[in-house]
Formats: C-alpha cells, structure tokens, sequence
C-alpha cells in the first residue's frame, strides 16, 4: 500500500483483520495521520472483504472495527455543508472513535 513507507515495515502482508487492527493501532499511537487513517482504512477492509472476508476474533471486535468504518464513513471536514450536520463527524471526532475502539480492544 505504502511500500517504500518506513512505517509500514511491520504492516502485515495479507489482507485481513491483522492489517484493519494495524491502521487502528497505529493511528489511535499517532504514527499515522487520521488523513491517512480515513483514506486508507475502508480500502483496507474492502481488500480484506474480497480476499475472502474479514475474520474476527469475536463480536466485540466486529463491532469496534465497524464503528471506525461507520465513523470514516461519515466524515467531513466542514459538516455544515451536509443536510443532517449533527450525523457527520469532523476528522478529530474520527480520531476520537479509533482511540477508543483501540483502548476497547485491548481490554
């Protein structure tokens, strides 16, 4: 994705929930921007999809991950220009999802 990226050294090779897990962490550590975070992480799931679908390690992980998806999904830099504003979120407010999707997880 990133070959030639020195952060993306340890980014696993295969598509899955390794590589959904890495963005998470990695973000929510602040090594990469929630910019990238946002462009990057559905790719990640679609490609993870089509390889053969996403395994989780259990419901609670199904669900954190969708919510970064649902998060990513509705993300706008500037929310007043969309119909409903209160349903979107600002790229901080992302950021904010990934790290408690992340502390979650590792409970």
């Amino acid at each position: 994705m990133h070959a030639h990226d020195p952060r993306f050294a340890t980014f696993p090779p295969e598509p899955g929930i390794a590589q959904l897990r890495w963005y998470l962490r990695q973000t929510a550590e602040g090594k990469l921007s929630i910019r990238e975070f946002i462009d990057d992480f559905r790719k990640v799931h679609e490609a993870a999809e089509q390889a053969g679908g996403v395994k989780y390690a259990s419901p609670e992980e199904s669900r954190a991950v969708w919510d970064a998806l649902w998060a990513v999904e509705f993300c706008a830099t500037d929310v007043s220009q969309k119909e409903n504003p209160e349903d979107w979120h600002i790229p901080e407010e992302v950021l904010v999802v990934v790290q408690r999707v992340v502390k979650h997880l590792a409970e």
